[in-house]
């Protein structure tokens, strides 16, 4: 099997997994991601731990119901630090709902969702976290 097949491979179970994550009730309870694997786990590279990912959740008067506030990532490899970090949060059918991108800048992380594009937490059905070498 190619690598290209691999991760692609790879790529399909994390959505499928990520496809069962709950949503918030209306106490507004963060909400818990499955543990996400980025890289090989034989790599040296950045990333070859698993990332855990909650959310903070709060009353939004403009959703008029409870919203997500921010991701918040631990777990990221301390090798990570100066990468760009896409948070994705995704609705039904996969349809993006916001997204955020941030330098990393320790194992752990909270990554607030602009007030511009406020999220439900109903509406939240999964999230993507992205690793790459750039400049923030």
């Amino acid at each position: 099997m190619s690598v290209s097949s691999r991760r692609a491979t790879a790529v399909a179970l994390v959505v499928a997994a990520l496809a069962g994550l709950p949503t918030a009730n209306a106490l507004g309870s963060s909400l818990a991601a499955p543990a996400l694997l980025v890289g090989d786990s034989g790599s040296g590279a950045c990333g070859s731990t698993p990332i855990d990912v909650a959310y903070d959740v709060d009353y939004d008067v403009d959703l008029g119901g409870y919203g997500v506030s921010a991701a918040r990532l631990s777990g990221l490899d301390e090798r990570c630090q100066g990468y760009l970090l896409t948070v994705s949060l995704n609705g039904p059918g996969g349809a993006t709902l916001a997204e955020m991108t941030t330098e990393v800048v320790a194992t752990q992380m909270r990554v607030a969702v602009p007030a511009a594009t406020p999220v439900s937490a109903e509406q939240l059905t999964g999230v993507s976290v992205v690793l790459r070498q750039g400049e923030a």
